[in-house]
């Protein structure tokens, strides 16, 4: 782990600079100068964020093996094995290899390594302690430094403004942008600037623009918005603190700073009249900055920090000629240069290693071995590795404790605890086999230990070398489901074992009870996180009665990946049963899922699987764990289209749950929804009106409230009670929108 994480720092330092260095200097030769924009910000992108993608290539075959990674064996077909009668010996498994081509270089397979002393080595481990080190307090750093702004931001007051709320929404709907909540910036902060969660803080200057030069700042923010530069500068920052020992990156990050700039000015001054009125506004932001400040850095400001102001005013005033521009062939071209740096720099590697032993940390040392072609079986675990090379076809005894027969040429090598086994074996024909052992590389005798590693060894190429299905068949010919669940068991690897629980469930016998116990059980001591899902999304479409959805559900807890939970529990939606202690076993399971994006969808599945009420009721306990607000209208969204409007419980829990979330714009399309059902009643009228009545964005609040106030029409007589309700939640809003509401009731007659 040391070696790899030694090689990557080195290699990622050296890689970044050739880029970025290059980068610049072709800037400051007048190269750069003559692209667009967008051209130089790809490139400048690229320089950035190459250097990872370069450095970190070589090691991709050093991560643990993928489904994909299991040997290509061509299985014979279970129609040309003759069935063994029930009282027969087991007879030898053979496994046909069809010839396949020499394994291909791979990128990073021939790193040029610089050697270091042992002295050097030990400075250079004490760097990267030092690196991770300072990586880790930057982001502590980084962290709070969010957290306060976000916090900071909610207790900016709502800039009411009519005017400024209205060329917001009409901007907004032009660039198709969700409209921001427009906010009241901080004394300090002297810049416009748009804070995460779309809140657009504007100084006490701005109040005053004319109707010109507000459009021009608002189109300047809703650019940066519809380019999603606040996440940029928030992965920039990341990245920043990650990679801090890489000086560099800091000049890439002040270049893309501005030429993101530079990219919303353009968009910003594209009506017709607005090239004039943003430069003015860029004066007024100059003037307003010799006496406070630019705002906090994670923000998207107008004039961020080290923005050339004057500079940007020119380019403003001048003509669209001056603007330089390029072919786009010219531009692709750039890029390709670049993308073809990238496949060319993992050839470079400083290492303290040499390429031999590089080779060998990272599992490239197969390569080696170039007279070998047909199956190859790589395992990797911690601290070491175990593989496989075979030509031709081998046999196994019936214990599988050693091998019977073979023809060609087997290799297996197993590293662990810093100590290597390898054992060659070689067909002579009529005369046997020849086999040679080696420790660590030298040749010796096959001791007791050596039998007991072999023995071992065999059993783990059995595994991957006899199709698990024709292996099926014969165990249960011999044994019934007992041998073949008990050998399913025994297996010591994730892939064989999923191999042959869904081998199991290919024979079509029938399942009792303890056999769906046991392959649950199975399932829950798989770590992969692909494999375990793969097995429970098998073994879900069994029929399983309540206490074994219990259990089933509690492995898929267990799955390590929020992707691979959400796809586990997705196979299971169509049968869940909806008892209550289901239910909560459904939920506890959710409750593993980190990330928003797969929860929201874990929950729309099921939802649209089993939309009874207990589910829904479920479901909405689940969404309220949901941080993000655009994820958890989404899963708000699922559950109002099951609904009729009538479930006092269910539409109560709806509206608390909305009520959590924090942005108007969401909160107000998480409450339209449950307004479009067909049979809301005043006591659904009355939560929604609750929940709004919490909004902060007044132009949010008011489109909610005038919905209401619809749908108050579609019923008479009115109800006048929450005609005065309806007027209650519109206090605090300004006199135009409370006017609004008023003109919306006198319509109700």
């Amino acid at each position: 782990m040391t070696d790899a994480l030694l090689t990557w720092a080195c290699s990622y330092l050296l890689h970044s600079s050739l880029l970025i260095g290059g980068l610049w200097v072709a800037e400051r030769a007048g190269w750069l100068a003559r692209l667009g924009t967008a051209t130089q910000e790809t490139l400048w992108r690229l320089a950035l964020l190459g250097g990872l993608v370069s450095a970190s290539l070589p090691l991709l075959p050093a991560l643990p093996s993928l489904p994909q990674a299991a040997p290509a064996v061509a299985a014979p077909a279970p129609a040309q094995t003759p069935p063994s009668p029930p009282d027969a010996r087991l007879a030898p498994l053979v496994a046909d290899v069809p010839a396949a081509s020499r394994p291909r270089a791979q990128l990073g397979a021939l790193p040029v390594a610089a050697r270091l002393a042992p002295t050097a080595q030990n400075a250079a481990m004490g760097l990267a302690a030092v690196w991770l080190l300072g990586a880790v307090l930057l982001l502590a750093g980084l962290t709070l430094q969010w957290l306060w702004l976000g916090r900071a931001v909610r207790r900016l007051p709502a800039l009411a403004d009519p005017r400024w709320q209205a060329l917001a929404a009409r901007l907004a709907a032009d660039l198709r942008v969700p409209p921001p909540a427009l906010r009241l910036a901080r004394p300090g902060w002297a810049s416009p600037l748009l804070a995460p969660g779309r809140q657009l803080c504007l100084p006490a200057w701005c109040l005053d623009l004319p109707d010109d030069e507000a459009r021009a700042v608002l189109g300047h923010e809703l650019a940066h918005l519809r380019r999603r530069d606040p996440a940029w500068r928030l992965l920039a920052a990341v990245l920043q603190a990650l990679l801090w020992p890489q000086l560099l990156n800091r000049v890439a990050l002040r270049r893309l700073d501005l030429l993101a700039e530079l990219a919303c000015d353009a968009a910003a001054a594209a009506p017709a009249g607005q090239r004039l009125a943003l430069a003015q506004s860029l004066l007024r932001c100059a003037e307003a900055l010799k006496t406070g400040r630019h705002g906090p850095a994670l923000a998207c400001g107008a004039a961020s920090a080290g923005s050339p102001l004057l500079a940007r005013v020119r380019r403003l005033l001048g003509s669209d000629a001056d603007a330089p521009r390029e072919r786009r062939g010219v531009r692709w071209g750039l890029v390709a240069v670049v993308l073809a740096a990238l496949v060319a720099m993992p050839a470079v590697v400083v290492s303290h290693t040499d390429a031999g032993e590089l080779m060998d940390r990272f599992g490239l040392d197969s390569l080696s071995f170039a007279t070998f072609s047909g199956t190859r079986i790589v395992s990797r675990h911690a601290g070491g590795s175990f593989s496989v090379k075979l030509n031709g076809q081998v046999g196994f005894n019936d214990a599988e404790t050693d091998v019977q027969t073979l023809s060609g040429r087997l290799l297996v090598r197993e590293r662990a605890g810093g100590l290597t086994r390898e054992m060659a074996l070689t067909s002579l024909g009529d005369r046997g086999l020849q086999r040679e052992y080696r420790v660590g590389g030298a040749v010796q005798p096959l001791d007791d230990a050596g039998r007991q590693w072999w023995a071992q060894a065999v059993q783990r190429m059995a595994e991957h070398l006899t199709d698990p299905l024709v292996r099926a068949r014969r165990l249960f010919e011999r044994g019934g489901m007992d041998a073949v669940l008990a050998d399913l068991e025994r297996a010591r690897d994730d892939y064989p074992r999923r191999q042959r629980v869904e081998a199991l469930l290919r024979l079509g016998q029938p399942l009792p009870v303890a056999a769906q116990d046991r392959l649950i059980a199975v399932a829950a001591g798989i770590d992969g996180g692909f494999e375990r899902r793969q097995t429970l999304q098998a073994i879900a479409g069994l029929p399983l009665a309540e206490p074994q959805q219990l259990a089933w559900l509690k492995a898929a807890g267990g799955v390590d990946g929020d992707f691979e939970r959400r796809e586990a529990l997705g196979a299971l939606a169509p049968r869940l049963q909806a008892s209550p202690a289901v239910l909560q076993a459904w939920a506890d399971a959710l409750g593993h899922i980190d990330g928003d994006f797969e929860l929201r969808s874990a929950i729309e599945a099921q939802v649209a699987a089993t939309p009874q009420p207990a589910v829904l009721d479920a479901a909405l306990q689940a969404a309220s764990r949901i941080q993000g607000d655009f994820e958890k209208r989404e899963a708000l969204g699922a559950v109002a289209r099951r609904l009729q409007g009538d479930e006092a419980g269910l539409v109560e829990a709806y509206a608390r749950t909305a009520g959590g979330i924090q942005g108007g714009f969401e909160r107000r399309e998480a409450l339209n929804r449950l307004l479009d059902r067909p049979r809301l009643g005043a006591a659904g009228l009355e939560r929604v009106l609750a929940s709004a009545e919490a909004m902060e964005g007044g132009f949010e609040r008011l489109q909610v409230l005038l919905r209401v106030a619809e749908r108050l029409g579609e019923v008479k007589p009115v109800d006048s009670g929450l005609v005065e309700r309806l007027r209650r939640a519109g206090r605090g809003l300004g006199d135009h929108e409370r006017g609004q509401i008023e003109n919306a009731l006198d319509r109700l007659g």
